[in-house]
């Protein structure tokens, strides 16, 4: 009875760090799961707030479930829009990079409704491609983007305005200082805003959907 009592003893080792790595494997692949609906869920709903074509969601954030449930944050979030309508004009991408997002944790737990109450710092790119064929005429035409605000860029054209661009009619777009850059016939708006304003947190808030929870 002792040996077989020893034997026993030796092998609770064993079975306890079996049994830690079968849950931290099944904690960690449930924190995926999760994290992975979620990312859907809200890409399915910023595509929809948006009228884009497609959409596309990233969360960095770990371990998720916990950040979430315990501290109401999340580390870093990438949205993007493809595709997407401002007015007359379709956007061909909208990159919206926001770190720090707070969140009720109340409604989430209780509503299962993400509500964003504030989110640190964001970081807006909006890019428009031009065809081959657009940039050959924008070259002869002498075709310039300019502006300081993302609700007001002027087109000009031979030296004349021929439009005026408010890119804030998209939802997670907000009214802030641009800095315009041009490459062949790729055009890039790109702002930082800290924190991020009301308007783009009740737009966020309205597309996270918590459904993938």
């Amino acid at each position: 009875m002792g040996e077989i009592g020893y034997r026993r003893r030796r092998r609770w080792p064993f079975v306890l760090l079996i049994l830690l790595v079968l849950l931290t494997a099944a904690a960690t692949a449930v924190d995926f799961i999760v994290r992975d609906a979620t990312e859907n869920a809200v890409a399915s709903d910023v595509r929809t707030s948006t009228h884009a074509a497609r959409a596309t969601v990233a969360i960095s954030s770990f371990p998720f479930l916990y950040n979430v449930a315990v501290n109401g944050l999340v580390d870093h979030i990438v949205v993007d829009d493809y595709e997407v309508p401002a007015g007359t004009l379709r956007i061909d991408q909208v990159h919206l990079d926001v770190h720090d997002v707070r969140l009720d944790r109340h409604q989430l737990l209780q509503d299962r409704h993400v509500h964003i109450t504030s989110v640190s710092r964001a970081t807006i790119t909006v890019v428009a491609k031009l065809s081959s064929l657009q940039s050959s005429l924008a070259n002869d035409v002498g075709l310039e983007v300019t502006g300081r605000s993302s609700d007001a860029l002027s087109v000009q054209a031979l030296g004349r305005t021929v439009a005026t661009v408010d890119l804030t009619r998209i939802p997670i777009v907000p009214l802030c200082p641009v800095t315009i850059e041009h490459t062949g016939g790729t055009y890039r708006f790109t702002c930082t805003v800290a924190p991020v304003p009301q308007s783009v947190l009740d737009a966020l808030s309205q597309a996270a959907s918590a459904r993938g929870l």
